[in-house]
């Protein structure tokens, strides 16, 4: 049974966020509307420090740590969006938990966005955050990757970039309902839950997709853009979740089969009818039984 907590925040989110990604307005109107939707969070997690030292060249880039906590455990986190906007307020909030949970600290990296900034710029600016950390000092082992909806997707790509590059791997990844598949799915869950997710317009996701590969449509099928059409020997364990009703729910399964059938430890849960971003929730038992979920992988892989 899914909490009232939960039932009225899909409710909500049909009426305001899913009405808003169904309108033809510009992103930039778009970008403010949801700005909005911030003012729900604080701009600081109570109890949390938020700094912005080692700057990234390209984009914006802070560190979230519990006030005086110590602690070896780094989640690089990349928002989502649809590669076209975010709310930095809701995802810092949502690192503070996981961070509280996980007793770890979290790098939260402002990729730049599309349409002025299309791929390749917000992938290599992932790759280039998580060089950093190594030069920083910060073991491999000590590091997992972390990605809600389009940051996901990010996730996902840079972890079969750095495969490729011979970089080694962090301990593992946190999948958000990940956005893995850029092209136009007219079966699946793109089709059949297009009417119960509460959250996400298909149609409208497809116009922030071409944005993001620059209108080259060549591009949609590229592993680093679209990872479920990668090969994923040798990636770290992956932990996936994602709701019932959602749009993406086959970008998550059909990433975990492909990264089962290589051999990659994986794990996927679909939970009951929840919305899209549900783990950013400030409310509701969905959310916390979601966020210890993904604390309990973080300290599996970094005992």
């Amino acid at each position: 049974m899914v909490s009232w907590q939960t039932t009225t925040a899909s409710l909500l989110s049909r009426l305001t966020v899913k009405q808003l990604l169904q309108r033809d307005v510009s992103i930039a109107k778009l970008r403010g509307q949801m700005g909005a939707i911030e003012r729900l969070f604080a701009e600081h997690p109570p109890g949390f420090e938020v700094a912005r030292n080692d700057p990234l060249p390209q984009c914006d880039a802070e560190w979230i740590r519990a006030r005086g906590a110590r602690t070896e455990r780094v989640i690089l986190h990349f928002p989502g969006g649809a590669y076209v906007a975010r709310l930095p307020n809701m995802e810092r909030a949502m690192l503070a938990r996981l961070c509280t949970a996980a007793t770890a600290r979290a790098r939260l990296v402002f990729y730049r966005l599309a349409p002025e900034h299309p791929f390749p710029a917000g992938h290599e600016d992932g790759i280039g955050a998580y060089l950093q950390l190594l030069e920083l000092g910060i073991a491999a082992d000590r590091i997992v990757l972390s990605g809600i909806s389009a940051g996901g997707g990010l996730a996902l790509g840079v972890l079969l970039a750095l495969r490729d590059r011979g970089v080694p791997m962090p301990a593992g990844a946190i999948l958000m309902s990940p956005l893995t598949d850029l092209t136009d799915p007219h079966d699946g869950s793109r089709v059949a839950n297009a009417a119960r997710d509460p959250v996400l317009s298909h149609k409208r996701g497809m116009e922030m997709r071409a944005m993001y590969v620059g209108g080259i449509a060549e591009r949609m099928i590229d592993p680093y853009v679209s990872p479920v059409f990668g090969d994923f020997t040798g990636l770290p364990p992956l932990f996936f979740q994602v709701g019932s009703t959602e749009i993406l729910l086959d970008d998550s399964r059909r990433c975990a089969e492909r990264a089962r059938a290589a051999g990659v430890r994986t794990e996927c849960e679909v939970w009951t009818e929840v919305p899209h971003g549900w783990q950013g929730l400030p409310f509701g038992p969905e959310s916390e039984r979601a966020i210890e979920h993904c604390a309990d992988f973080v300290r599996e892989c970094c005992p």
